[in-house]
């Protein structure tokens, strides 16, 4: 046991802890139950959690002093991963910094399958046992079930130990429910009608719950919510790297999940409203490595050359072996993976859009912290992933955010002017994925920006716009233009994009763009070949298609060739919940999907370089 403690309090939330002697900061929020943005996983690299300490602030460490602004540390801005809690502190948790609401995509473009549900639930009404009928009390329900079409069925030990006395209760009448080929439940017959699945999408930055009614495949609820394991890292990589730290780190990532998981359960079940007990079965699908910690299965091989998974297979295990809280007797099923960094979030989005089954040579492209991508017809589908890096979830940009209320989502310059939009249309908090991509691509075409990235001087600008050579300023060393003014913002600080913000937009529009050259090169096609362009994911559905081709991060193709999805991967996790058939599917999309493995494709490194660049003359 430590020797000493100290009182911390957390503000505005007024939660106080006792901290021992020497913990840093962020480890103390995560205790109290705060979640902060630590993109890095708490490695000082991100800056994403920037705290305020009014008083007894302790002496910037040289970490602080890289990543933070002098304005910042004038303003006693720390970053809670490098404060070591020495005495009682009253710390200041900022909006910007706090993981809280943020706008999650739930709806997806679907294919209608027929209603085939994995559960099925049927009311029976069996002859009661007599002498000239001796049958066993299992056997004469598996024949009442044959008889309505449901053959080849087996009891269970579990079902077959409560059977006889609820069979009796019921008086021969009653509802049963089974999953797969199993009997898993005897109930009255007034239940008959209440049989719910529930589709999940798990993904490293958010997370949707679909309640689905499983005898008319209506999706009778939603919820959604950030992820809480991102308080360990924005990305997969940092999450894995913390569970090799820390012995319990993977059972604390899973327990984190699972409990949002079931958060999303009782919400969606308060909605309809109905019991968690007549949901039955569970579908998930994710990457990697969110498949992985959901299972309880070993990550460390996924990060490390070559990058094997533990397992690629769909599988099916009771729900209350993880966690989760349905029906006691209910079950989880997780699709099948592709790779180890393509997971079966991206099978899902290959069911929902049809790919597998098109002629067309279709490109799909999930922008997210690894960004996959898959380009194919039915024929051949290849697949790979990019590590865009986190730019596009606010992270490592001096002012970037989530999509929460008072995100910069859009950005126009007209003229000499810069006109803003905030999500909410609350007072600007900072900038945003979709607002990062506006505000280079307003600069790109301004003039303040050159294609090669490099920021304009204010005097080569102001012979073209005086007004906007005024908004190119110093930035603690590098430049960077002015967005919005102190007095615009509701932190009381400017709001600027810095040269290493445009930087940083280039390795990950550069690293996607690459992506989708090997694609093209592998398959032996080119980009007119291409008949859609399909956008996957929150990100790529809320951004501008024109201001992403315009910088790049999308290829140069007809704007009417370019189709959002939404969140196909949900709805491709909702397709395996309401037709059984379709897993076999899903299991042959992921063995035909052909893999290919950037770093090992010759001339990749050359290509990214080249995809750095910015375009020019495509808007």
């Amino acid at each position: 046991m430590p020797d000493k403690f100290h009182r911390v309090v957390f503000e505005p939330d007024g939660r106080t802890l006792d901290v021992p002697d020497g913990q840093t900061l962020l480890e103390a929020a995560r205790q109290a139950g705060i979640h902060v943005e630590t993109p890095c996983g708490g490695k000082g690299t991100c800056g994403g959690c920037r705290v305020i300490i009014p008083q007894h602030t302790p002496e910037p460490s040289d970490t602080c002093r890289e990543v933070l602004s002098g304005e910042e540390i004038r303003r006693n801005l720390r970053l809670a991963c490098q404060v070591r809690v020495r005495r009682d502190l009253r710390v200041v948790i900022p909006e910007e910094t706090r993981v809280g609401d943020q706008k999650i995509l739930t709806e997806g473009v679907g294919r209608d399958v027929p209603l085939a549900p994995n559960v099925r639930k049927t009311v029976v009404r069996l002859p009661p046992p007599s002498v000239e009928d001796q049958r066993a009390d299992a056997d004469r329900l598996l024949d009442a079930l044959a008889e309505k079409g449901m053959a080849d069925l087996a009891v269970d030990v579990r079902t077959a130990r409560d059977l006889p006395e609820r069979l009796r209760a019921f008086d021969f009448h009653p509802a049963v429910t089974v999953i797969g080929n199993d009997v898993v439940h005897v109930d009255r017959a007034t239940t008959g009608d209440a049989c719910y699945g529930v589709a999940f999408d798990i993904g490293t930055t958010t997370l949707v719950a679909y309640l689905v009614d499983l005898k008319t495949g209506r999706v009778a609820s939603v919820a959604s919510r950030g992820n809480p394991q991102a308080a360990y890292g924005d990305d997969v990589v940092a999450r894995i790297e913390y569970c090799g730290r820390d012995g319990g780190g993977a059972r604390t990532l899973q327990r984190l999940v699972v409990g949002a998981m079931n958060e999303m359960v009782a919400e969606v079940c308060r909605r309809e409203p109905i019991r968690r007990s007549v949901i039955y079965e569970a579908t998930a699908v994710g990457n990697t490595t969110m498949n992985h910690l959901l299972l309880g299965l070993p990550v460390h091989a996924i990060a490390r050359a070559p990058f094997v998974a533990a397992t690629a297979s769909a599988h099916s295990v009771g729900a209350r072996e993880v966690g989760l809280k349905i029906h006691e007797r209910g079950r989880l099923y997780t699709a099948p993976l592709v790779a180890g960094f393509v997971g079966a979030d991206t099978v899902g989005v290959i069911l929902a859009t049809g790919m597998h089954d098109d002629p067309r040579l279709r490109l799909a492209i999930d922008i997210g912290t690894n960004g996959e991508i898959v380009l194919g017809t039915r024929e051949r589908l290849l697949a790979c992933s990019t590590a865009a890096g986190p730019a596009f979830e606010g992270a490592r940009i001096r002012y970037g955010m989530r999509a929460a209320s008072g995100a910069i989502d859009h950005v126009e310059i007209e003229g000499g002017r810069v006109v803003l939009h905030t999500i909410d249309d609350a007072p600007a908090i900072g900038l945003c994925g979709t607002g990062l991509i506006d505000a280079v691509a307003a600069v790109l075409a301004a003039g303040v920006v050159d294609p090669s990235g490099m920021m304009r001087p204010a005097d080569q600008v102001r012979a073209t716009s005086p007004a906007l050579a005024r908004r190119i300023v110093g930035a603690d060393g590098e430049v960077g233009f002015l967005l919005a003014g102190k007095d615009e913002t509701a932190g009381a600080h400017p709001i600027l994009l810095t040269q290493r913000d445009v930087r940083e937009v280039q390795l990950a529009k550069g690293a996607i763009a690459a992506g989708i050259e090997t694609l093209l090169e592998e398959f032996g096609a080119t980009l007119d070949q291409v008949e859609e362009v399909l956008l996957a994911g929150a990100f790529g559905n809320y951004i501008r298609p024109d201001r992403a081709r315009a910088i790049g991060l999308i290829p140069c193709v007809p704007l009417e060739k370019v189709r959002f999805v939404g969140n196909a991967a949900g709805a491709g996790a909702k397709m395996l919940l309401v037709n059984r058939n379709l897993r076999h599917v899903a299991g042959e999309v992921a063995r035909g999907v052909e893999h290919v493995e950037l770093s090992q494709r010759a001339g990749f490194q050359a290509r990214f370089a080249d995809a750095m660049f910015f375009p020019t003359g495509v808007m």
